[in-house]
């Protein structure tokens, strides 16, 4: 099962569905892209009132994430980046817990 699908991409703006998440990554992303000052112009998601999963008790939904980037940067690579840095500050955090 695909956890990302694309929506919409341009040049340069990529719209994805984050299938089966919540607020958690999608907020996060939204905020490592926006550091991206000099990739990023504007970094921003849309969540539909959540459902509550039977099998999880979980409350999910599909939220939609959009970014738009400045002039040369390709928008899919931006958005790679920024899970690359998603898996990174993770790292850190268990490498600092195991000190």
């Amino acid at each position: 099962m695909n956890y990302i699908k694309i929506i919409n991409r341009t040049e340069n703006s990529i719209e994805v569905e984050l299938i089966n998440d919540d607020h958690s990554l999608s907020n996060l992303l939204k905020d490592i892209l926006l550091e991206k000052k000099d990739k990023v112009v504007m970094a921003s998601y849309d969540i539909e009132h959540p459902v509550l999963d039977p099998e999880t008790g979980r409350y999910i939904s599909n939220p939609k994430l959009i970014v738009k980037t400045t002039d040369g940067n390709n928008p899919e690579d931006v958005l790679k980046e920024a899970l690359n840095d998603v898996i990174d500050l993770c790292n850190k955090s268990l490498e600092s817990l195991n000190q």
